[in-house]
């Protein structure tokens, strides 16, 4: 398949798919493995996909289907309808200025076709022309009272706008001509959730779709909607009744079952979306996205790399653009030591795609696995003068400090910080280079930079807490005590607050905040450490021997301060 040339049943399931994919990916970066490795969906997936399909779902999906009613008084409506879907084509194909012009030689032919008007207020809605867009949809209904599209359109409009009440009032008038117009209700969702919040929203939209019921494509826009606020709620496992229910009445749909398949995949249920995809795979065995989809769900089992490039294979033959495809088999391939395989696939896609910077990235992420530091380095600053992105300048840094070039990688932030003065990412690097390098004054003085632009920045507000306490700086316990206010669940930021606390003096509160800290993370020693000294501080000997002598049991790094600390009981 084409990425340039996308029917609206293939846009339907990718963005069903591939929503679901950007929320749960991290459980596959999690699941990676300790290569060094770092194909993750923003250097990949989201890349890709948005550069193969810029034009927005929700400008196009409302324009579909031309609803019956705005057919009514049409004389010819097979031939208005061959021409509406000439004119889609053009703009998914991202030839806006052909689409123009057959729309308008439409317009200038068929005047008093109202639905032609629909298009070209599109075409405007596109380009941004909002008076426009709003004046083809108004020409719409005086030819067609019954016109939803435009109704719908002018609602969108007006929502833009923030006129709230006037959007409304034109959903409401889209809905009192066809019922089941999902643009109308998609509208008064949005409108919904600012004015009454996300519970309403959901109310509205279970209701919105027992009303569009008995076409598919109308479904999925609802549920689409319901997916989002359920991910909002984190309450994903609210989509697998609706999405089995979909399956039931459409079992061999692939839209639906591509739903069921999300549905199954935010709910990390890894076995029931692989028996989807592999029912999707059996119904269309020649579209490689569902291939795609299963190799990367097999990524998270062991032992099934031969399966999962044999998918990534047959995925990549239907694709005339497979970088995406190929992207994913270089980490497979890295996974099982095949470097060369790997390089050589990963330059197949910077050749393929010279206008990314993804196959540079990829060829440092497989260099960076074998350890050749200096040839990861130089294809990553290849791949940040194409394009600079934090993920980039993240994976630059990396690869300096693991060759212990901290010099190198103080200077390339230096000079990035002179280009982009106000990037507080950039700041924020450079201030943790300076505090891991001891250079306390330099990354107090990044620290507040950013502070004052960014006033509830926690990590900040952490690291300059514990920085100001290195220097007795008083200041150090009223920044601890915001961070911890603004988060007090962050395990890291209560060890702060409590270990400042003690080295206030204020050891009695200093235990409570430790303790709570020790609970939340309950694994890291130096947590631990701070709460043996607490213990001592307040006298209570025996807890602090208890916890000291399971540090120095199991030999980590805290193992020695923790020593000094029991011959001190």
């Amino acid at each position: 398949m084409n990425p340039y040339l996308i029917n609206r049943k293939t846009l339907l399931i990718l963005f069903s798919l591939f929503s679901a994919l950007q929320i749960s990916f991290s459980a596959y970066a999690a699941s990676s493995g300790g290569l060094g490795f770092d194909i993750t969906e923003r250097s990949v997936d989201k890349e890709m996909f948005q550069e193969s399909f810029k034009v927005q779902e929700e400008q196009i999906l409302p324009y579909f289907d031309i609803p019956e009613a705005d057919l009514s008084k049409v004389e010819s409506p097979q031939q208005v309808k061959n021409n509406y879907k000439n004119v889609l084509t053009l703009v998914l194909q991202k030839k806006i200025p052909q689409a123009t012009t057959k729309v308008d030689a439409l317009i200038q032919d068929n005047p008093d076709q109202s639905i032609y008007y629909n298009l070209k207020a599109l075409l405007k809605l596109i380009d941004n022309d909002l008076p426009a867009a709003k004046q083809s949809f108004q020409t719409a209904i005086k030819l067609n009272k019954y016109n939803t599209q435009a109704y719908a359109g002018l609602a969108q409009i007006a929502l833009q706008e923030k006129q709230l009440k006037q959007a409304k009032q034109y959903a409401n008038q889209a809905l009192a001509i066809n019922p089941r117009s999902t643009s109308a209700y998609q509208i008064l969702a949005t409108i919904t959730l600012q004015e009454k919040g996300i519970d309403a929203t959901e109310t509205l939209l279970l209701d919105a779709n027992q009303k569009v019921r008995g076409n598919l494509t109308d479904e999925l826009k609802i549920l689409n909607d319901l997916r989002r606020i359920y991910s909002a709620k984190k309450q994903p496992e609210k989509l697998l009744p609706l999405a089995t229910d979909l399956v039931a009445r459409y079992p061999d749909e692939a839209p639906a079952l591509s739903y069921l398949a999300g549905a199954q995949l935010l709910n990390n249920d890894d076995k029931g979306t692989e028996k989807t995809l592999r029912q999707l795979i059996a119904l269309q065995p020649s579209n490689g996205n569902y291939r795609y989809f299963l190799a990367r769900v097999l990524g998270k089992q062991k032992g099934k790399e031969t399966e999962i490039l044999i998918q990534l294979d047959k995925a990549a033959v239907s694709a005339d653009n497979p970088a995406l495809i190929l992207s994913y088999k270089t980490l497979i391939l890295s996974r099982q030591k095949r470097y060369t395989e790997a390089l050589a696939v990963a330059q197949l896609v910077d050749e393929s795609n010279p206008e990314l910077s993804l196959g540079k990235i990829l060829k440092g992420d497989i260099y960076f696995a074998e350890k050749k530091y200096p040839e990861a380095l130089q294809n990553y600053q290849r791949a940040y003068q194409k394009k600079p992105s934090t993920q980039t300048l993240d994976k630059i840094l990396k690869t300096m400090l693991v060759q212990n070039k901290r010099n190198d990688a103080s200077r390339f932030l230096q000079q990035e910080l002179e280009k982009n003065p106000d990037n507080t990412l950039i700041q924020l690097r450079l201030a943790s280079l300076y505090q891991s390098s001891k250079q306390y004054d330099l990354a107090i003085k990044h620290y507040e930079s950013v502070l004052a632009n960014q006033p509830d920045n926690l990590i900040v507000l952490n690291n300059l807490a514990w920085l100001y306490s290195q220097q007795n700086n008083p200041k150090a316990l009223e920044l601890a005590q915001q961070a911890y206010t603004k988060a007090p669940k962050s395990a890291a930021i209560a060890d702060t607050y409590g270990y400042i606390l003690l080295k206030n003096g204020k050891a009695n509160e200093s235990l409570t905040v430790l303790k709570h800290a020790a609970q939340l993370a309950p694994e890291i020693a130096e947590i631990q450490l701070h709460l043996a000294e607490a213990y001592i501080a307040t006298q209570q000997k025996s807890q602090a021997k208890e916890i000291l002598q399971l540090i120095i049991s199991e030999q980590g790094k805290e193992a020695t301060a923790a020593r000094k600390l029991m011959q001190k009981i």
